[in-house]
This record gives structure tokens, C-alpha cells and sequence, in this order.
């Protein structure tokens, strides 16, 4: 058998246990109302070796083989006849298999009785009848009793081991053959009566399984011959209701479409009032905070230590505020980026490392890179990306540590994914979700600057280009943020470049 393919008793092998109670009775009457047949067997059986060997074997010892052999069958013949009688039930299964086990091994012992005969002067042939008259006996025993796992075996190990071992103690090379071959046809019966039994067992399983499905049908059935009768007097309520249903849905489809068309010009109007409002606003902060920095410049040191102190807090929250409103200008125009180009992704880590080389100068820090691809999209918005990431990895280094930085991409299907790796302070897993909310910070303005819009236009990007973008880290071991982009650029996204 080749290997891959199932053996064909593994097919029958099912969870009987919902049903094990009910099989088990029902193997149990089959096996009391198959059992007059081996009876019958018995019978003509032992009366024709009684008649066969008579003149070669021992006279008073095979009358008293054939009385106690059809003593033991008319024994079984009263329990069968019992077991008519009884009323039956689930817990009545169990212990008349063990009686009928228990009678079918004395049978089998009986029939095995006659394997201990003395027969050396016999002829080959009376031998030989002997052993085709228990190997039919076994034979039969292999289907009559296989209705339950170990009736073949009860049977026919106690009727051939006695011939058996007579035919090896005899020693020569003709009844070893015989003994081999009485052994060999035993196992073999075993195995078929195996097959039989879950035969049998799978055959009883589907039996109860379709009798409850039947009987789930016909309650089903009526269960549905009411609804029916229900539903009959509703199809016409909702006949009526499909008819004003058509109306109301008519009318919310244009609702619906008036309703996007006023929220995609509202949209429109709060891109464009964000822009204007960031836009304007950083002329007059401009001015406020030049006059403050004059103020404090002219003026320290004549006033009281509170006044200088309130100047300094004026002007770092005027340099807050405009570095606050210089990110949201820039987050405003992220749906406004250049139409999407082919990018060396490359050249933008050169020009992202040259616009940061004081920062990677003062802390020592070691960025590198491997090979990296080439995509569609927004040129200036990529590079704004990853100049972000590797400065969030310099930034948010260890005190005590040179900080390392370093960037790759592997392809996985119709997408590059890209990594930035940090050997930072790390990222309390509970913070994931909240770093790339906009204006969120972790950390105070005092131990790490920043206005928390980064990761927020991080994400923009990412997602303007049909990506997704997230962070992987444990806290005090660094960060990894990746991120990824199309193969054939964002299926949204406008470019002048072809899909190849």
C-alpha cells in the first residue's frame, strides 16, 4: 500500500460513544440470535468426527469428548432460550455478553479438548480431518460471533491451541507445517473477524444515527408545516411592506448620495481650512515670538527672577506652538502630495542620513542599511517617512549607549515590507495604538522634544500609499517599525508609471 492512502478498516473506525450503550444491546441480540446456528454446527460436526474416528482413536475417551461437547451446546441452547425470555433493556448489554463470552470459551475449550487426544498411530488423513474440522469451526466463529471485538478470539484460541501445540511436539517437519499453518489460518480468521466487527459496528452506528435524524426530520416537519401556515398569512404583509420598502429605499439612496456629496465638500473645506489656518498662523507667531525673544534678551536680569522666568516659559511655548502648527501644515497637505513616480528607495535613505548628519554626528550614532527597492510613489512624502523613523530611533536612544539604526526590506507577495530597527529605549506594548494618534506623546516635551504629529504623518503616508505601518518592540530593548507599500503602487494613487 502506498504511502498517503488510509487502510480500509481505518474508514470504519468512527466516535460511536453517543451511541455505545445502544449498539452494544443490539450486537448483543444478534449475537444471541445468530448463536443456534453454531449450535447446529456443533452438532453435525461432532457427531460426524465421533463416526469418522471411532475406529482410530481411544473409544471411551472420544464418547466422552461428544457427551460433554453437546452437553456444553445444550447448555448454551438454555441460555439463548433465556435470554428470549428476559425483558431487555440498555443495562441488561453487558452482563449477558459476558455469559455468552464466558460460553463461548468453554465451547471453544471443548472442541480444543480433542487436540490433546493421543492420535500418533492415526492415520495423515484423520489428522488431517481434524484440524479442516476446527479450522471450519474457527471459520465460522470469525463471522457468527464477530458481532462483538473479542468472540472470535475466545473461541478459537482455546480450540486450535491444543492441536497446535500437539502438531509442534510431534517434531517433525510435516505436523511443524501443520501446527504453522493451523496458527497462521487462526490469525488470519482473527484479522477478518476484526473487519467484520467494525464492519458491523459502523453499519449499527449509521443505523441509530439516520433512526435520530429521521426522527429530527419528522419534528422539523411539523415544526415547518406550522410555520407554514404562519408564513402564508405574512406573505402578504410583505408584499405590502417590499412595496414600501422600495419607496423608503428610493428615498434614503438619495439622501444618501446628497448626504456623501456634502461630507466629501466638507472634508474638502476642513483640508483646506487646516491648511489656510496653519498657513496663517505661523506669520503673527512668527512675531510674537520675536518680540518675546527680544524682550527676554533686553530685559534679562532687570526684572525679578518670576519675570524672567515667565518670559523663558512665553517664548519655549511660542516655539512649541509653532513647531505644532508647522506639523499640522504639514500633515494638511499629505493628500495634496506630487503624483506618484518610480523611487529609489536608495537615494532616499542617502538624502534622509544627509538631512540628519548633525543629529547622527552628536550622538555617535551608527545608521545603516541593506539593499533596498525601488516602488511608486510620492518621492518627498517617502522620504519624509523614513527620515521620521530613523530620527524617532536617534531621538529616543539610551543615555549610556551608541544608538544603531538600521533599515531593510524583503518582498512578501505583491508587497515590500520595510523595517526600521532601533537599539532604543524601547515601547510599552500597552502604547502601540496611541503612538500614531496624532499630537500623542509618551514622553514629556522636557526629556524628549517633539510635537507627537511624526508617527501621525508616518501613517498618512503609509496609507496614501495602499500600505500599513506598525511597531513591534519591547520596552528597554528597542523597536522595530515597519510598514509596508504595493509591489505596483497604491491601486488609489495617481502615477504616470505602468504596472510593470
Amino acid at each position: 500500500m502506498t504511502s498517503g492512502q488510509d487502510h480500509p478498516d481505518e474508514k470504519l473506525i468512527a466516535d460511536y460513544s453517543p451511541y455505545r450503550e445502544e449498539i452494544l444491546a443490539e450486537q448483543v441480540k444478534q449475537i444471541y440470535a445468530l448463536a443456534p446456528i453454531g449450535f447446529i454446527a456443533t452438532f453435525f460436526n461432532s457427531v460426524i468426527v465421533f463416526f469418522l474416528m471411532k475406529d482410530v482413536m481411544e473409544f471411551r475417551l472420544l464418547v466422552l469428548w461428544g457427551v460433554t461437547l453437546l452437553s456444553i451446546t445444550a447448555l448454551r441452547l438454555g441460555l439463548v432460550l433465556r435470554f428470549r425470555n428476559v425483558k431487555q433493556h440498555l443495562n441488561f448489554a453487558a452482563t449477558w455478553r459476558r455469559r455468552f463470552v464466558v460460553s463461548l470459551f468453554i465451547a471453544g475449550a471443548a472442541w480444543g479438548w480433542i487436540g490433546f487426544f493421543p492420535f500418533g498411530e492415526i492415520t495423515i488423513a484423520h489428522q488431517v480431518f481434524i484440524a479442516f474440522v476446527l479450522g471450519g469451526m474457527t471459520a465460522g466463529a470469525s463471522s457468527t460471533f464477530s458481532m462483538i471485538k473479542e468472540g472470535y478470539a475466545v473461541f478459537s484460541i482455546p480450540a486450535l491451541t491444543p492441536l497446535a501445540i500437539h502438531f509442534f511436539l510431534m517434531k517433525d517437519v510435516f505436523h511443524c507445517a501443520m501446527g504453522t499453518m493451523l496458527v497462521l489460518f487462526g490469525v488470519l480468521l482473527w484479522r477478518i473477524s476484526i473487519h467484520n466487527y467494525r464492519v458491523n459496528r459502523t453499519s449499527l452506528l449509521l443505523r441509530f444515527e439516520n433512526k435520530g435524524m429521521i426522527e429530527r426530520l419528522k419534528q422539523a416537519k411539523e415544526r415547518v408545516e406550522g410555520l407554514n401556515d404562519r408564513l402564508s398569512a405574512e406573505v402578504e404583509a410583505k408584499h405590502r411592506a417590499e412595496a414600501d420598502l422600495r419607496a423608503h429605499h428610493d428615498q434614503l439612496e438619495r439622501a444618501v448620495t446628497e448626504r456623501t456629496a456634502d461630507l466629501t465638500t466638507l472634508n474638502k473645506e476642513l483640508e483646506q481650512f487646516a491648511y489656510v489656518a496653519s498657513h496663517d498662523l505661523q506669520e503673527p507667531l512668527r512675531m510674537v515670538i520675536s518680540y518675546l525673544q527680544l524682550l527676554k534678551q533686553k530685559y534679562h536680569g532687570q526684572l525679578d527672577e518670576k519675570a524672567d522666568m515667565y518670559i523663558g516659559f512665553a517664548v519655549d511655548g511660542g516655539i512649541r506652538m509653532q513647531r505644532l502648527i508647522e506639523g499640522l501644515l504639514s500633515y494638511s497637505r499629505l493628500s495634496r502630495g506630487a503624483e506618484f513616480t518610480r523611487v529609489d528607495i536608495n537615494g532616499i535613505f542617502a538624502a534622509a542620513i544627509a538631512n540628519l548628519a548633525g543629529v547622527i554626528e552628536e550622538s555617535g550614532a551608527e545608521v545603516t542599511r541593506a539593499h533596498l527597492p525601488t516602488v511608486i510613489g510620492d518621492e518627498l512624502q517617502l522620504q519624509q517617512l523614513l527620515q521620521n523613523l530613523i530620527s524617532n530611533g536617534l531621538k529616543y536612544r539610551k543615555p549610556e549607549q551608541r544608538p544603531t539604526v538600521h533599515v531593510s526590506a524583503e518582498r512578501q507577495g505583491e508587497e515590500w515590507l520595510f523595517s526600521v530597527r532601533d537599539n532604543g529605549i524601547g515601547i510599552d506594548p500597552n502604547h502601540f495604538d496611541k503612538i500614531f494618534q496624532i499630537f500623542q506623546r509618551l514622553h514629556t516635551s522636557e526629556e524628549y522634544p517633539g510635537t507627537g504629529i511624526g508617527l501621525a504623518l508616518c501613517q498618512k503616508i503609509v496609507e496614501r500609499h495602499g500600505g500599513a505601518i506598525w511597531v513591534e518592540s519591547t520596552f528597554g530593548e528597542g523597536s522595530t517599525f515597519s510598514f509596508t507599500i504595493p509591489v505596483h503602487g497604491a491601486s488609489g494613487g495617481s502615477s504616470h508609471m505602468d504596472s510593470s
